[in-house]
């Protein structure tokens, strides 16, 4: 069980490490998104998904330690072990860390989402003026007459 616990308290350990880059990421994405930067997302996506990978795996392994001690899993029963275990500052440090990240990068991620749709929204309306077939900009021809809609461009030839 030594092996169990000690392996328990590097995982909580390091999901709140994990946690903490990922919040870093996503104020990165932030800084990308404002900015226009959008060549760099893919980039940092493929990260995102690395990184909340290894996040999932210690959340499972974190549920099978408490599941193993007849605790429930996720943050009830991290509450319990912690009142249960008041002598493991590190782990306990570490758990209130996780949480607190954690609720920054809920808060993050919704903001970056925000930005996104902002930003798809702007994409899709500069791509509509591009595409639009009825401009109302009336062109003239060389003999001062307005073109048909499909005839419209601009003569330089004068």
């Amino acid at each position: 069980m030594v092996v169990v616990v000690s392996e328990f308290l590097r995982a909580v350990s390091s999901e709140a490490t994990l946690v903490r880059q990922f919040v870093e990421l996503l104020e990165q994405e932030q800084e990308v998104l404002t900015n226009g930067r959008t060549d760099e997302l893919p980039a940092i996506a493929g990260t995102k998904e690395k990184l909340a990978a290894e996040l999932n795996d210690l959340s499972r392994q974190r549920n099978a330690f408490l599941g193993s001690l007849g605790f429930p899993s996720d943050r009830p029963g991290m509450e319990v072990w912690t009142t249960a275990n008041p002598s493991q500052n590190e782990a306990i440090t570490a758990w209130r860390q996780t949480l607190s990240l954690a609720a920054r990068a809920k808060e993050l991620n919704l903001r970056n989402g925000q930005l996104i749709q902002l930003r798809m929204k702007y994409n899709a309306q500069a791509l509509e003026i591009l595409t639009r077939k009825e401009n109302n900009l009336d062109l003239y021809g060389p003999d001062g007459r307005s073109s048909a809609p499909g005839e419209r461009r601009i003569d330089d030839a004068v």
